[in-house]
């Protein structure tokens, strides 16, 4: 993995807990909802899926413990863990886009997907943001080179990214765990600092989804449009 990117993604990752703890995040973030499970905003964007070995661990280590300090709030199931590798269209009701973007941006990534090398994730460390937990994924260029070419293309094809970022070239695998129902409890907020610097594991990426689903990507709102592999090379 190349030092520099992880270094360039750690500095990205503190910028964003600085902003946050100073309330300065100009981020997209998911507004706080009392039923995630049944909430039909949906968006449009591509995932990975951890495998089962990796959803253990993390409902094990961190999901678990969170839980048990706050029950109310809404815990992803391993069926619903996933990293997004690029956002297309945000969550919304009425939904922000429509059947033709959905084939342009399916044509597209059976383009560009295959031509990038498969990657790893190093789940590694929380962030807490203001309506949810995060565990954070660390990787190399790959994921740059990856993400801009998508970014490029789907402005090309007139169905551009809608997500505002802190970096328009440094990324980062981001896992949501958790999304909170209420503000989070001194007692939670500590929980999460004891955990902030756990790791996980690594999560290799070979393959990447185009999914139709609701912020929590749950399995009653979640259509799969297609599968792209990545190069194995």
């Amino acid at each position: 993995m190349s030092d520099n990117y992880i270094k360039q993604q750690k500095q990205i990752i503190q910028q964003l807990k600085d902003n946050i703890q100073q309330r300065q995040s100009q981020l997209s973030i998911v507004e706080m909802r009392s039923d995630y499970e049944n909430d039909d905003a949906i968006g449009l964007a591509s995932l990975s899926f951890p495998p089962k070995d990796i959803t253990q661990i993390i409902s094990k280590e961190i999901i678990a413990q969170l839980q048990s300090v706050d029950s109310h709030h809404f815990y992803y199931s391993s069926e619903c863990l996933h990293i997004t590798i690029k956002n297309i269209r945000y969550v919304n009701n009425p939904p922000l886009f429509k059947n033709e973007d959905v084939v342009k941006v399916n044509e597209l990534f059976t383009q560009i997907v295959p031509k990038f090398q498969s990657f790893t994730f190093r789940l590694e460390g929380l962030i807490l943001f203001p309506t949810s937990v995060s565990l954070v994924g660390y990787c190399d260029e790959t994921l740059r080179k990856l993400v801009q070419a998508l970014d490029l293309g789907l402005k090309q094809i007139g169905v551009p990214d809608n997500k505002k970022y802190i970096s328009d070239t440094v990324f980062f695998g981001n896992m949501t765990l958790c999304r909170f129902t209420r503000e989070p409890s001194s007692s939670f907020q500590k929980k999460v600092k004891e955990l902030e610097s756990l790791y996980i594991g690594e999560m290799r990426v070979t393959e990447i989804s185009l999914v139709i689903c609701n912020a929590v990507c749950h399995p009653k709102t979640t259509k799969v449009i297609g599968t792209y592999k990545l190069s194995m090379n």
